[in-house]
């Protein structure tokens, strides 16, 4: 152990820091995380999707059995010689028609006993023209099925069988929702005998949701090609925020039906959710296992600093250079003590003529103060006026001031054009700041993209934006008032957008304001200056195509949308900045 300290006391703190923190701290969170990232959005996604398109599959395999058998039984009927003969047969007394009616619902009970789907048909109408057989429900209305349109619909399929949309039905004692199939009847010879229109409830589509797991976890929709929802499985149109279509393909079950599945994504991504708090986990255990190795580093770095710092108090307090201790540690930490000392030795050579030059230094700078009449003046009495305010409880003039002295700042303390879009945005707050004091009624938002607030851009860029929006757009209104300001990056384009919501720009005066940016007309007397002032600045900044565009609706808002190129601020811009 006394050969390693010895050995890591000898090693740089810039390796130190690559040799332990990378390895064991930054490298394997990073690993850990996209590993398990990648592994869970890969097999826990795909295996829910999977396993939510096999249960549509075969829920779309039964509901397509289910609708077939019910079509083979209207097509058996149509086609059955002797029912078509029995039909046809003209009959001359009473007797032999009741005789007839009978036959025909006797054949009906047939095919009917005979169908597997049975349970679900709530009655078959054979319509003649002249007579009508109705088997097993008394429906009042007779399903609609002498409706032109319902005809002309079965007549253009030529015998095929024709579903129609669940409709609402009653008895005469109670209603019901149920398909009707609709059929052409058809003799040997071609010529039209009718039409048969079989019943279909509704629960022969609605039974086949109830039966798979996804019922309580997904909301199934039958609906056509054109969104129209035909069955549901009943979790309602109320609840329907709580799911996530998966984006599964519709499986067709008619010409223009089809099956949609939208799941719960919070219980089909369980096994994803026990993937993050196993991330967390590990991230927690090398944080932890870092704090250890930190504990080594506290010796051989965090120590020596606290005696360099006591070194430095007692230069300070004006101690001996000689008395002021050396210490073991970190070879830098060394090194800065070793000058700090040298300097002190320095410092009291030069202390006599320090004092003398001092004196001649505050001269000039009471003469140079006595002279200078500059913003720096009302910023010092913006300061003054600040702490009246606090003294006197005037926390409203306290805010205003404040955020007035910030501006002046950021105006005074750099000469430089340019500054970040952070910079920037945050000048902008303290201008509304001061704005809500005077305009109570009205609402500020950003939506800044991180990468953008790097961005380097002129000062002031879009304050005078916002300003106009508070005084032409706002001020006028009699309403709640909204400012919006959003910025992104597209390829090399920053884009500046500020929206408000007042009452717009009158047409007229839109298309003045749009040919003076074009500069197809001069600027003139137009109250919105300001506009084609950020405008100029943006060209002579950056050149043509870059500028700005404005759009306006009368009562509804405004849109000024700022286009810039792109540039990161530099270092020898944020040096010059900090200074």
């Amino acid at each position: 152990m006394k050969w390693f300290r010895k050995y890591w006391s000898g090693i740089r703190l810039p390796r130190k820091l690559v040799l332990v923190y990378m390895p064991l701290i930054v490298i394997p969170t990073l690993l850990g995380s996209l590993l398990l990232m990648n592994s869970y959005t890969a097999s826990s996604k795909q295996a829910s999707r999977d396993y939510a398109g096999d249960l549509v599959g075969l829920m779309v395999e039964q509901m397509d059995y289910r609708l077939s058998s019910i079509e083979d039984l209207g097509k058996q009927m149509i086609t059955d010689a002797e029912l078509l003969e029995l039909v046809g047969r003209t009959d001359v007394s009473t007797y032999e028609q009741l005789d007839k009616t009978m036959a025909i619902k006797n054949w009906m009970n047939h095919y009917w006993l005979n169908n597997n789907m049975n349970e679900f048909i709530v009655a078959m109408v054979l319509d003649t023209g002249d007579d009508t057989y109705l088997y097993n429900e008394n429906e009042v209305s007779q399903y609609r099925i002498r409706d032109p349109e319902y005809k002309r619909a079965v007549r253009n399929n030529r015998g095929g069988a024709v579903w129609f949309e669940p409709a609402r039905f009653s008895n005469g004692f109670q209603q019901f929702e149920a398909f009707r199939v609709g059929r052409w009847v058809r003799d040997g010879k071609l010529n039209e005998v009718g039409f048969l229109t079989i019943v279909v409830d509704v629960e022969a589509v609605r039974s086949i949701f109830n039966q798979t797991k996804l019922d309580q976890n997904a909301l199934l929709r039958l609906q056509t090609a054109d969104g129209r929802i035909l069955v549901d499985n009943g979790n309602g149109e109320e609840d329907a925020g709580s799911y996530q279509d998966l984006h599964l393909d519709y499986s067709d079950i008619r010409e223009d039906w089809a099956l949609s599945a939208s799941l719960k994504m919070d219980d089909l991504y369980a096994q994803i959710n026990r993937m993050i708090r196993l991330t967390i986990l590990i991230i927690l255990v090398v944080f932890v296992f870092g704090l250890v190795v930190t504990r080594y580093l506290a010796i051989d770095v965090v120590n020596p600093i606290r005696k360099l710092m006591n070194n430095m108090m007692s230069g300070i307090q004006s101690a001996s250079p000689r008395k002021l201790a050396k210490f073991k540690g970190a070879i830098e930490i060394r090194e800065m003590n070793d000058i700090f000392v040298s300097v002190m030795y320095e410092i009291e050579q030069l202390i006599q003529q320090t004092v003398s030059q001092e004196q001649k230094k505050r001269a000039a700078e009471i003469e140079a103060l006595r002279k200078q009449l500059s913003p720096h003046f009302l910023y010092n009495t913006l300061n003054s006026i600040r702490w009246l305010a606090i003294l006197q409880k005037q926390n409203n003039i306290k805010a205003i001031v404040d955020s007035l002295s910030s501006l002046l700042n950021y105006t005074l303390r750099d000469a430089n054009e340019l500054a970040t879009l952070r910079e920037d945005a945050s000048k902008l707050d303290d201008y509304i700041s001061i704005q809500k004091i005077r305009y109570r009624q009205f609402g500020y938002a950003t939506d800044l993209e991180e990468r953008a607030l790097d961005a380097s851009v002129p000062k002031f860029i879009i304050q005078p934006l916002v300003e106009n929006a508070l005084l032409h757009g706002l001020e006028p209104l009699d309403r709640m008032g909204q400012i919006t300001v959003r910025a992104s990056i597209r390829g090399s384009v920053l884009k500046l957008t500020v929206e408000d919501n007042g009452i717009g720009i009158a047409p007229d005066k839109l298309a003045e304001i749009r040919r003076q940016l074009s500069g197809a007309a001069p600027k003139g007397t137009t109250e919105h200056i300001g506009i084609l002032n950020v405008h100029e600045r943006i060209v002579a900044h950056y050149g043509y195509p870059y500028g700005m565009t404005i759009d306006s609706e009368p009562g509804r808002g405004t849109t000024i949308e700022a286009t810039l190129k792109y540039e990161e601020r530099t270092d020898n811009e944020n040096h010059h900045h900090r200074g």
